[in-house]
């Protein structure tokens, strides 16, 4: 019964910082503040770290404690940099209330921790749950295997001590860990569900005033664009006059096309998909783009299978992407390249428009696809958000990865579509995670 207890201590200090943490700190938008993220998550985590130490699980004369626990989490769902100012942390305390003894087995399996915990949290977050669960604890068995070749440390005085100590760390660590991944997991899912949910109202609210007033706005506007039109083209005009109505019917141009973008949040969606060839989809953007391209000094890339093929739109797949690609141009003032790419994935296809542009921060892309979020000084980000409703609504998703001064790629996946005795077969499949 003491066990039990002790080990659900330790449990105790471990969870209790993390649920802190994702419930009234990541999910109350003031994470966006990275460096003071980072710190508070390092003051929980260095907190649980010591009161795991100070009251440690006792195992048939061996001694146990959850404190690399908050050494990996911080790696698999922060950065090496606060797990290795964790690591050098959690030394700090060792020293303090143990003192040097076998200080060079501490070491090594710590190294071990770190090296092995980074190598797997470059391609963690792109796993399903299961696969997290399953990774992780075989990581974990392979470390524990490695360590076991100490025959002699404070633990144990035999190769037999150290393989059964190693056993037990093993067996309480995985049962400890796989509670807290399913924990962090279904902390992060209700984020993103509330994520969600903001958007969808987001994107109701947009549509209510889109059907009140888009159609009142654009008569008149047509109207009034007519008139300039055709003053324009009298021949007694100045240099200076032609020049003032050209930029009066480009800016309302620019107004038109901002009425489009609410219309299309409007506009009740057609459940009827149609298959859609992507190479022929993504050669006709690259035909479309390619004057405004050569405009903006952009030179434009295609390199796409034949054979892909998804269900949706074909008009509204065409927006998207045209969209994007025009979003990706202007993202270069002083020109550059861009990528019009499809690749499988599984059971999805990958379509990808990357660019060498200006790029965007990780608190930019986490907010492209809100309304009237936007990283241009004309714009109004309804063709973004517009962009990621038509493709949710099929079944799919938008991932972006961008970094300042090097780009961005947008990646839309949908489920892949294949031939079978002359029927077009969906492909169906667990949702793929954003990178």
């Amino acid at each position: 019964m003491t066990l039990f207890r002790d080990l659900i201590h330790n449990l105790f200090y471990i969870i209790t910082p993390v649920f802190l943490y994702y419930t009234f700190w990541s999910g109350s938008g003031l994470e966006r503040h990275r460096k003071m993220s980072a710190l508070i998550f390092f003051a929980l985590g260095s907190a649980s770290m010591l009161l795991s130490m100070m009251f440690p699980v006792e195992i048939s004369g061996f001694k146990f404690d959850y404190r690399y626990l908050a050494v990996i989490f911080a790696m698999l769902y922060g950065s090496w940099i606060l797990a290795l100012a964790l690591m050098l942390t959690q030394f700090v305390f060792r020293i303090l209330m143990v003192g040097p003894h076998d200080v060079a087995f501490y070491l090594y399996f710590s190294v071990l921790v770190f090296i092995g915990f980074y190598l797997l949290s470059r391609h963690y977050q792109t796993f399903s749950v299961k696969k997290k669960m399953t990774s992780y604890a075989g990581l974990l068995a392979i470390l524990c295997s490695l360590s076991a070749v100490f025959s002699s440390s404070r633990f144990a005085d035999s190769r037999l001590e150290m393989l059964i100590y190693m056993g037990q760390f093993f067996l309480i660590y995985a049962g400890g860990s796989i509670l807290l991944i399913y924990l962090v997991e279904r902390l992060l899912d209700s984020q993103r569900m509330k994520a969600d949910l903001r958007k969808s109202e987001q994107l109701r609210t947009v549509s209510e005033l889109a059907a009140s007033v888009a159609h009142e706005v654009r008569n008149p506007m047509t109207v009034a664009r007519g008139f300039v039109q055709l003053i324009h083209s009298s021949p007694s005009l100045t240099d200076s006059e032609r020049k003032y109505l050209q930029l009066t019917m480009s800016e309302i141009d620019r107004a038109q096309h901002i009425i489009s973008d609410y219309l299309s949040l409007a506009k009740p969606k057609d459940s009827r998909l149609e298959t859609i060839s992507v190479s022929q989809a993504l050669d006709q953007v690259r035909h479309t783009i390619q004057a405004y391209a050569l405009m903006n000094n952009v030179s434009v890339f295609l390199d796409v299978p034949s054979g892909m093929k998804v269900r949706g739109d074909e008009k509204e797949l065409m927006q998207v992407l045209l969209n994007l690609a025009k979003n990706g141009i202007e993202a270069m003032p002083d020109g550059g390249k861009l990528f019009l790419t499809a690749s499988h994935a599984g059971e999805k296809v990958r379509m990808t428009i990357s660019d060498t542009g200006t790029g965007m921060t990780k608190d930019e892309v986490r907010q492209l696809g809100e309304a009237y979020y936007t990283t241009k000084e004309k714009g109004t980000g309804l063709g973004l958000m517009v962009s990621f409703s038509i493709i949710r609504s099929w079944g799919g998703q938008i991932d972006v990865k961008s970094a300042p001064g090097k780009g961005t790629a947008f990646t839309i996946v949908l489920p892949a579509v294949r031939e079978s005795a002359g029927l077009d077969q969906t492909v169906e499949s667990e949702d793929v995670n954003r990178v």
